[in-house]
């Protein structure tokens, strides 16, 4: 035999035993499929979503007077305690109004003092006495307004609490009950977020929440919902409705308005119940499948689903405990 003829008579056998072991691969792979059991667990339902911390109560400090700034005490930060001085008034202003109002509740007293000099007095006389001791009211009370005015010159904190803000500076002119600082106790904080509209069917006043903050990602906060806004707003086309969460700080960190937030709102729990992977289901329109391995054969059965999470799947008819599925 030519070298050539054992040349191709060795390429054939090895072709053949190719296709032979790939054969025998295939028939193995396709009598020993990848399973999965049908098991009992628990499942719960949870929502995602993302809130940012704010004080529960913020306070505006109001100027009881206009007048032009000449001191700002505080900066954002800064913890005062109730009556210490946030913004003074330049006083100029207000001494001149006492300084005219003296000068005319001096001269009402005068006219007073001098009609009761009159020994015997004229029915004119009386008319006039009577007038000087109206004036005289009337400039008292202009006295006790300007003295009031100028104990509104020192804008005081009207509670404890930490400045937020600042909305005035030195040298310009404010008017009266304009907000000039923002003042919020930090030790009570609440958890503002968004609750998509298509939770809101799930969530209720009173639920517990849990949350982390960016600023301390290992610390799992929890609190409860403790308000839903009636209302919704738009933002992008997709609609929300701002929840409240309540909560009481944990020791050893310190937080902060405007730390943001990432919160889980557990919405519902199925104990004792069959649960199988998702990736074991297909869907065809709006009915749901599994492929069940009964003996050597395999066979579609339609199935009704509950709860899903974390990529497993509550499965509400259909199948029981130990049945065996063929993943795809």
């Amino acid at each position: 035999m030519s070298r050539r003829r054992v040349w191709l008579s060795l390429l054939v056998v090895i072709i053949i035993a190719a296709i032979v072991a790939a054969a025998v691969y295939f028939v193995r792979g396709k009598s020993s499929p990848q399973t999965v059991t049908v098991q009992r667990g628990s499942i719960e339902a949870t929502i995602q979503t993302v809130g940012q911390l704010a004080p529960t109560t913020t306070i505006p400090v109001l100027s009881q007077s206009a007048g032009v700034v000449q001191l700002v005490a505080v900066q954002p930060g800064d913890v005062v305690k109730q009556g210490d001085v946030l913004v003074q008034l330049n006083r100029q202003s207000f001494d001149q109004a006492i300084s005219q109002a003296q000068t005319a509740l001096d001269t009402a007293e005068a006219a007073v003092n001098a009609s009761e000099q009159i020994a015997t007095p004229t029915p004119q006389d009386l008319a006039q006495k009577l007038q000087a001791e109206q004036n005289l009211k009337i400039a008292q009370q202009a006295y006790n307004t300007a003295q009031s005015s100028l104990a509104d010159s020192l804008i005081l904190a009207p509670t404890d609490g930490t400045v937020l803000n600042v909305k005035v500076a030195a040298n310009v002119p404010i008017s009266q009950a304009q907000e000039v600082v923002d003042i919020a106790n930090l030790q009570q904080l609440t958890l503002q977020l968004s609750l998509d509209e298509t939770d809101i069917p799930h969530v209720s006043v009173g639920q517990t929440v849990h949350f982390t903050t960016d600023a301390y990602p290992g610390t799992q906060i929890n609190g409860t919902l403790s308000r839903i806004s009636p209302a919704a707003t738009t933002s992008g086309g997709a609609t929300s409705f701002q929840g409240t969460v309540t909560f009481t700080p944990p020791t050893g960190i310190v937080l902060r308005p405007g730390m943001n937030a990432n919160v889980s709102i557990q919405t519902a729990v199925r104990k004792n119940v069959l649960v199988i992977p998702q990736n074991a289901i297909k869907t065809v329109g709006q009915r749901t499948f599994v492929t069940l391995l009964v003996g050597s054969k395999q066979e579609q059965r339609e199935i009704q689903t509950g709860l899903s999470n974390n990529g497993m799947v509550e499965v509400a008819s259909g199948l029981k405990a130990g049945d065996r599925l063929v993943l795809p």
